[in-house]
């Protein structure tokens, strides 16, 4: 009887603490039990500690440099050539079939009339050939007071300085063309100059003149034209003007190297200016 009422107030004893250490310690928070679980975890099995942004930023790449736009560098070179007084300081500048005697003859061998207005006409890319041509509008002072208005071609072959192409420029400016067309002569002559081809020929000095077309001679497009020359409606050009795939239009003005002569047997009192060929549609002939 004795040993069973000391068991039994013995358990009583027992359940008491356990009741009394639940209340005392509150059960524990989500966030408590996952730390304590954590806690367990062998060292080497912790989950690699996240990056750092600073760390898994990516690096920004280095600035390129651009090169200069070929019209910056076209224009500067025919600003030093438009400024130069000599022969010496342009033939570095220029690109030309003809040799430093023929030049010495020209208009390049000294100063070149003012220049009231530089401004970029257009710019052609050929990627083939890698070949930048830049044209410029270029206003030069007659000593009348009145402009003399041009055009200019600056080319860039591959990573190559810029060159001025002075053909053109001999033949419009230096006065080659102007030349030819003063004194009707036997030989042809082959001009770059800016054209544009007319539906119709209105000179009624123009033998056969409802047979033929019109090819205005100009320095630049929208500009009074320098003379006028003919072609028959069934010659190569005539053939060009209704072939939508040749390159060239009515009305549309071009830089081509052209073929003259003047024809005076068509009718010996009437020599007209004549259109041999377009030899290309380019300054590069």
């Amino acid at each position: 009887m004795g040993l069973a009422f000391i068991l039994i107030a013995g358990g009583v004893v027992a359940g008491v603490l356990i009741f009394l250490k639940s209340k005392a310690d509150p059960p524990l928070t989500p966030t408590e039990r996952a730390n304590s679980v954590r806690h367990i975890i062998p060292e080497d099995h912790q989950p690699p500690a996240p990056l750092e942004e600073a760390a898994v930023k990516p690096s920004e790449p280095p600035p390129s440099e651009e090169p200069p736009a070929a019209g910056l560098t076209a224009i500067k070179v025919l600003e030093k050539f438009l400024s130069a007084t000599t022969l010496q300081e342009r033939l570095p500048l220029m690109e030309t079939a003809e040799t430093e005697a023929e030049l010495a003859t020209t208009i390049l061998a000294k100063a070149l009339p003012p220049v009231q207005r530089i401004e970029t006409d257009f710019q052609d890319n050929n990627s083939v050939e890698k070949v930048t041509d830049v044209f410029y509008n270029v206003d030069f002072s007659k000593p009348d007071g009145t402009l003399n208005p041009q055009t200019i071609l600056v080319r860039i072959r591959g990573n190559a300085e810029p060159k001025v192409v002075v053909a053109p420029l001999l033949d419009l400016l230096g006065g080659r063309l102007e030349a030819y067309l003063k004194t009707p002569g036997d030989k042809p002559g082959t001009f770059r100059l800016i054209v544009s081809a007319g539906a119709f020929c209105y000179d009624e000095n123009v033998p056969n003149r409802d047979k033929k077309l019109t090819l205005k001679l100009l320095t630049r497009d929208n500009t009074k034209e320098i003379s006028r020359a003919y072609f028959g409606k069934r010659s190569h050009l005539g053939e060009m003007l209704e072939n939508d795939l040749s390159g060239f239009s009515y009305g549309q003005a071009k830089a081509c190297t052209v073929i003259l002569h003047w024809n005076k047997d068509e009718d010996p009192s009437k020599p007209y200016l004549e259109v041999i060929s377009l030899k290309s549609l380019d300054w590069n002939s």
